[in-house]
């Protein structure tokens, strides 16, 4: 049983958030609103902030995604206007050499005061590093590999006087990275697959792994798997999930809201999105687009205490340590949630 569920904010760094509606929220992903988000979460007392890394978008009706801010360079500014949440950068290695990663992420450590860990995004949209020609040949098949390697040297980079490396993808010659971060050993490592691959992936190099399930009672089973393979390597991962909270002033009030949302679903990105994770297209689309306008965290919907029951449970039931939310509306959510949640939840698993 987790001690203190610690609360997060899974900010927008691309346009709409993640719904994929015109009758939803619209707007620009722009480093003024998400400090906005990032200062009020603090000021309620959230305890990090964490965003993705996104290249191209989905089109569509909302051109979904297709404005969006590179997030470790959003991430350095945000350390620079909080004084107390933990901030998460997303890098995907393919994108970025390790000894560059590494002196950026000490970087952002500094402006943070130690704050700061990396989220390490080992799969890639092929649109997305493809239009800039850095999608090898067969990438999928090897891409964990890759990370790993990859890693094993920005952590090194990190913590070694000096780092000579002739391994399968990268050689480095006496490469030097000073000074190092602040946050000992280093900062924190964050992985969020959740396939088999991905799982022993994390619970080998990770510090926390982020989850993600169709159920709560498929979360738990999730977390308690990391949680018994970290153990197997000897090692210790933190389990977080991510939710999109979509809360009423009831149950009935927040299914009334989801449904609104949901008759103004864009299905032309959500067609474009669904071709890109299996392929699918035709009345298959039009069928899902009916039931799903969130795209990614699974939605969690519901009135105050249904919200503060599954928020509990989660802690209770799965062993977690965070969970990180999305909201339609990032600064009434927030609102909404100090007001009507915060004081309802367990005593274990309140705000700071």
């Amino acid at each position: 049983m987790t001690e203190r569920l610690e609360l997060g904010i899974f900010i927008p760094i691309a346009n709409n958030g993640w719904m994929v509606s015109r009758t939803a929220p619209q707007y620009m992903p722009t480093f003024d609103l998400n400090r906005r988000i990032c200062q009020l979460g603090e000021q309620i007392g959230f305890d990090f902030v964490f965003s993705m890394s996104k290249w191209r978008g989905f089109g569509g009706d909302t051109h979904f995604w297709d404005y969006s801010l590179e997030s470790l360079t959003l991430m350095a500014a945000l350390a620079a206007v909080t004084r107390k949440v933990r901030i998460y950068a997303s890098v995907q290695p393919l994108m970025v050499p390790p000894a560059v990663a590494a002196k950026i992420g000490a970087t952002i450590d500094d402006i943070s005061g130690g704050r700061f860990g990396l989220n390490i995004v080992t799969g890639t949209n092929p649109d997305e590093s493809g239009q800039m020609g850095l999608l090898p040949n067969d990438y999928d098949s090897y891409r964990y590999e890759y990370a790993a390697e990859w890693l094993e040297l920005v952590r090194r980079l990190w913590t070694e006087d000096s780092v000579t490396h002739k391994g399968k993808h990268f050689h480095l010659e006496d490469c030097r990275s000073d000074p190092k971060p602040l946050r000992k050993p280093h900062p924190d490592i964050v992985c969020a697959g959740i396939s088999e691959t991905g799982i022993r992936f994390t619970a080998r190099h990770g510090t926390h792994a982020f989850l993600g399930g169709r159920t709560p009672a498929e979360l738990v089973v999730l977390s308690n798997r990391m949680k018994e393979l970290a153990r197997d390597a000897g090692r210790t991962v933190k389990t977080y999930t991510v939710v999109t909270l979509i809360q009423g002033q009831s149950d009935a009030h927040a299914r009334e809201l989801l449904d609104y949302y949901q008759s103004g679903a864009d299905t032309e990105a959500l067609r474009n999105i669904i071709a890109m994770v299996n392929g699918a297209t035709g009345e298959l689309v039009q069928d899902i687009a009916k039931k799903f306008v969130i795209f990614g965290p699974q939605p969690l919907v519901g009135g105050p205490e249904t919200v503060a029951s599954v928020v509990n449970s989660l802690a209770h039931d799965g062993g977690f340590e965070g969970l990180m939310f999305c909201f339609p509306d990032f600064i009434k959510g927030l609102n909404d949630f100090q007001t009507h949640v915060a004081p309802i939840l367990s005593e274990k698993y309140h705000l700071r």
